[in-house]
């Protein structure tokens, strides 16, 4: 009897801890949280006054010291396990690219290449380009350093400019054929998403069909082996294909003639507007109009993002979803240095901090 009661006290306390422990769990920091876990968004006008950032007089935003830009960029490119979980993007392009020079090289893990490049395009960090041209001298022994030169080659691809992008897809059709590339091969495809004019899938597509039979006939004998033979046919049948038809998709864009076009094509595809519409192509197209802002089309695509708010309202959405797109596209007024209407900056203000969007600063 009284083992029956200890076990039903025991019992019970555990169910306690565990209900503890799911509400600890829940009110953590989360990777679409950022550092904004358990924060509301604070108003952008406060931001010119926290204390150890200043305001970067080009891209008008905050940014903090070069001490406290290091522990960060440390921290999300290098602590793969424990540290940040996204781009810090409150952050002087001048500390980025200082700190990227002397922090990456070939003793760095391949995963860091490759946190290295998300911030490279978050900054649009075309000065770099150098630094990377360098570690690609074919002089790759293993698996890991392959992995390294793909990164460097898909932040080539993005960054750079026509003739740097085909010298790039040189360097990766070589990468592809490379007696250290090991099965299934993943990130070769993966670095498809990185080209836009210069792409061509023929050798990859080769390399695929030559190495599927073959684990697949040592797969009878090797479980993992079979389970490498089959993520192959995937890659080949699934995966490369969507990327080339994505590839096409962003080639048709960047060919159409008029430009005012081109930018509300780019902005329905970053506000979620779009039958293309698909998480890489909204990166892809906040990268163009970033780019385009550069060129002096800012007041055109400030226009844009408020006409297309003006069809999201008159659109018939459901509350919610139209207030995350319209939180979207003032996030992206408010990036390209429009002075945001009383309704806009309301929009601001209260938006989720758990809602990501690339045209957006991570001011706290």
């Amino acid at each position: 009897m009284v083992e029956k009661k200890y076990r039903s006290v025991l019992a019970a306390a555990l169910i306690c801890v565990s209900f503890l422990l799911l509400i600890a769990g829940c009110t953590g920091s989360t990777v679409l949280s950022q550092d904004n876990a358990n924060k509301r968004r604070q108003s952008s006008k406060v931001a010119p006054g926290v204390k150890g950032k200043k305001m970067d007089t080009v891209l008008n935003y905050p940014t903090v010291d070069k001490i406290t830009a290091f522990k960060q960029l440390d921290s999300y490119i290098f602590d793969i396990h424990y540290g940040r979980k996204s781009e810090p993007k409150n952050l002087d392009p001048a500390h980025v690219e200082e700190f990227i020079r002397e922090k990456i090289d070939r003793s760095k893990e391949p995963q860091s290449f490759e946190r290295a490049r998300n911030v490279v395009d978050i900054y649009d960090l075309a000065a770099v380009i150098d630094h990377f041209d360098k570690l690609l001298d074919r002089s790759e022994k293993d698996e890991r350093a392959v992995l390294q030169s793909i990164q460097s080659v898909r932040l080539l691809a993005e960054q750079g400019d026509d003739p740097t992008e085909r010298k790039a897809f040189d360097y990766y059709e070589y990468l592809v054929k490379h007696p250290a590339s090991e099965p299934p091969y993943e990130p070769h495809v993966e670095a498809a998403n990185s080209f836009t004019r210069h792409y061509s899938p023929a050798t990859l597509q080769e390399v695929l069909k030559r190495e599927y039979p073959k684990l697949k006939e040592k797969g009878k004998t090797d479980y993992y082996i079979d389970g490498v033979a089959e993520q192959v046919f995937s890659l080949l049948n699934g995966r490369l294909p969507q990327l080339v038809d994505q590839i096409n998709a962003r080639n048709s864009i960047l060919n159409i003639g008029d430009l005012q076009e081109r930018i509300a094509k780019l902005v329905a595809i970053y506000l979620g507007q779009d039958d293309l519409t698909s998480p890489e192509l909204e990166r892809w197209s906040a990268k163009q109009l970033r780019r385009l802002a550069r060129e002096g089309q800012t007041e055109a695509i400030i226009s844009v993002f408020r006409k297309a708010a003006d069809s999201i309202k008159a659109g018939g959405y459901k509350e919610e979803e139209a207030e995350s797109f319209l939180l979207r596209a003032a996030r992206a007024v408010r990036f390209f240095g429009g002075e945001l209407t009383p309704e806009e900056k309301a929009l601001v203000d209260e938006g989720s901090e758990y809602q990501i969007d690339y045209l957006d600063r991570d001011f706290f």
